[in-house]
């Protein structure tokens, strides 16, 4: 299901770490099942060059807290990224973390906005990492 909703809302969602299960879908596709993540949702979009960035992540219930980093990359002729905007040490506490930003870029490039989180559950640190492209003209 949560799976389903990111790509029905464009985000990605990819685990840096191996899943302990997944679950074969009648379709054929897999859907990913983390040990202490529920879901990851990333957004961005823009507006000329004001760029709205938003992330989510949803632990399991009985999450302690969630840790984060955010970029926004710039994509770049050759295909490599470069870093324009880091947001470091977003932590919440408890079983989700939302963040909202904004930023402006130079037009005519596409960007990609990347969380890396760790989902803290009954002592166990679970990283999982999210992103979302999108062309700003």
């Amino acid at each position: 299901m949560a799976m389903v909703m990111c790509l029905a809302l464009g985000g990605w969602a990819l685990a840096a770490e191996l899943p302990t299960a997944n679950d074969m879908q009648p379709d054929g596709s897999v859907t990913i099942q983390w040990v202490n993540t529920t879901s990851i949702l990333t957004t961005l979009s823009f507006d000329g060059s004001r760029g709205t960035c938003g992330a989510r992540v949803l632990g399991k219930p009985g999450t302690d807290y969630i840790t984060a980093t955010i970029v926004l990359a710039r994509k770049n002729s050759d295909g490599s990224l470069t870093p324009v905007k880091t947001w470091s040490d977003l932590s919440a506490t408890g079983d989700m973390l939302i963040f909202d930003g904004t930023y402006y870029v130079t037009t005519g490039y596409t960007y990609r906005l990347t969380i890396t989180a760790t989902v803290y559950r009954d002592g166990i640190g679970e990283v999982v990492s999210g992103y979302f492209k999108a062309y700003s003209s």
